[in-house]
This record gives C-alpha cells, sequence and structure tokens, in this order.
C-alpha cells in the first residue's frame, strides 16, 4: 500500500508541477514568480528547516550539493541556493529529459543561479560511485 500511494502522490504531484511549470514559462522571468505556486511557502519552510538542520551538524556551506529526483519544479534546490547556499553549486538528477529542460527555463531565468545549477537527465543510482564527491546529497520525498 505505501509503494502504492507514493506512485499516486508521485504522479499527483507531477501533474500539479506540469501545469504550474508550464504556466510559469510563459512569463519572461519565471523565476520572480515562483511564489505563484500553491506550494512554494511549504518548500520555503522545508528549505530553512533543512538547512538549520545542516547548520547545526557542521555543514553550513557545503561546496557541491547532490539533489535526487529535482524534477520540473526544482523548488528546494532553488530556495537553498538562493537563500542559503549561495555559493553553493547544485547537480540536480531527475530521470525525465523533459523535465529538465522546464527546470533549466525556471532557473536560467536567474543569471546567477543558472551558474551554479546543472540538470542531470539520470538516475542518481546510476552515479552513486561519485556521490562521495558531494558535500551533501539531498533526495526528493516522493523518490521514493
Amino acid at each position: 500500500m505505501h509503494e502504492s500511494l507514493i506512485i499516486l502522490c508521485g504522479q499527483a504531484e507531477g501533474l500539479l508541477e506540469l501545469e504550474f511549470a508550464t504556466f510559469l514559462t510563459k512569463f519572461p522571468q519565471p523565476f520572480n514568480n515562483l511564489n505563484l505556486f500553491p506550494y512554494y511557502g511549504n518548500y520555503i519552510k522545508i528549505a530553512n528547516l533543512e538547512y538549520g538542520i545542516l547548520s547545526e551538524n557542521g555543514v553550513v556551506q557545503p561546496k557541491k550539493v547532490a539533489f535526487g529526483g529535482s524534477g520540473l519544479m526544482p523548488l528546494t534546490p532553488i530556495s537553498m541556493a538562493s537563500q542559503h547556499m549561495k555559493s553553493t553549486h547544485f547537480d540536480n538528477f531527475d530521470i525525465d529529459e523533459a523535465d529538465n529542460d522546464v527546470a533549466l527555463k525556471i532557473v536560467a531565468s536567474d543569471a546567477e543561479l543558472e551558474k551554479r545549477m546543472k540538470f542531470a537527465s539520470q538516475d542518481i543510482m546510476d552515479v552513486k560511485d561519485k556521490l562521495g564527491e558531494y558535500d551533501c546529497i539531498f533526495s526528493a520525498a516522493l523518490l521514493g
């Protein structure tokens, strides 16, 4: 039952994100309109909480971060990069190339953030041998 719920929630969240990402990419500066996403405030709160946990454990300004399951609206990596880890490089992994293309359009509307965020269309487990190169690794909640 747990696995079925993860799949169902992932599909529903994916449809919601697809709708809003499509809407946001019609703006000249999608990055400046992220707050229109209904759960944007939740992502900000989660990023604050996660950064607090990292800070309490001595991870304040990591140089390189991996994020698995970033999706087409990578709000957690965006929040972390723009509010907390302002010099950190983020490698975002998602198996869906089309999702990464949309995510890149959103991030590309902020030149500074675009320099620090890369998107790889592959399963993060396919690079598990290289994960030791990262100071911190995040996993999307619905990654499974």
